[in-house]
């Protein structure tokens, strides 16, 4: 994932909420910020375990919502979320608890400690025209809807689904499937899908243009475009075209799942 350094930090007060819901083992506090953003700023968010939705709206403002969750209250305080905002930038960090035993805890308590958990839920509401520069979970599912600037995703554990977009796009996961529509594809941008379990589903408008590139080790590859399908002589198949006149560049790879391309 790219690197970048924001130019201003704005520092913020979250307002937090706690709460425990009767005949749930499960602690919960809530944020609600937002922080305005200009015309082609970028989003960053990171997490490990709990699903992201992010939503594009016609505010020139990011609007995060999280839910965090644990099964203790101790392990809740601990969990945090870090914001870091300029009028260019909204970084979101989910830093995680350690379950390792510092030398100033006793041993009983490392011992209650041992299989709690704790996630965190995000809901995002973006301006439609701001980039997604990096979005990078562990255990959890992303849904992006409406955001035009482009996006850089990826996932261990977890599906994308990536709806009414536009502007280039770079998604991959480990053990989950994709879904691409990409309605309107430019000409000169580019998409770039891979998974290593799991299946890739890209949705073209028919008046798209693009020169595509689709491989599998084992899995089954299918489009609408009348494209021919190469396999291999032991293991594994491909098939490359041009649709529409080309202009985009598509690229899509698995190792273990079948590859779709859908005349939308």
């Amino acid at each position: 994932m790219r690197e970048f350094r924001l130019t201003a930090m704005a520092s913020c007060v979250l307002l937090l909420v706690a709460g425990w819901s009767a005949g749930s083992d499960e602690y919960q506090e809530t944020i609600d910020k937002r922080f305005p953003l200009s015309a082609g700023g970028t989003v960053s968010l990171e997490n490990v375990n709990g699903d992201v939705t992010i939503e594009a709206w016609e505010n020139s403002e990011v609007w995060v919502q999280a839910v965090k969750s644990a099964s203790s209250p101790e392990l809740l305080e601990r969990l945090k979320v870090e914001i870091d905002a300029s009028s260019s930038a909204v970084r979101i960090d989910t830093e995680y608890p350690s379950n390792r035993r510092s030398e100033d805890r006793d041993h009983e308590h490392a011992k209650h400690e041992r299989g709690q958990s704790s996630k965190v839920e995000y809901t995002l509401r973006i301006p439609r025209t701001a980039v997604i520069d990096e979005v990078d979970l562990v255990n959890g599912n992303l849904m992006i809807i409406g955001v035009e600037g482009g996006v850089e995703a990826e996932t261990v554990n977890g599906n994308i689904v990536v709806r009414d977009g536009a502007g280039d796009a770079s998604l991959a996961t480990v053990n989950g499937g994709i879904e691409l529509y990409a309605d309107r594809l430019g000409y000169g941008e580019s998409i770039d899908l891979e998974t290593v379990n799991g299946s890739l589903d890209l949705y073209l408008a028919a008046s798209a243009g693009a020169e595509i590139r689709a491989e599998t080790v084992n899995g089954r590859l299918r489009n609408d475009f009348g494209i021919e399908v190469h396999k291999g002589k032991y293991v594994g198949s491909d098939f490359r075209g041009t649709v529409g006149g080309g202009g985009a560049s598509v690229s899509l790879e698995t190792v273990n799942g079948s590859i779709t391309v859908h005349n939308n």
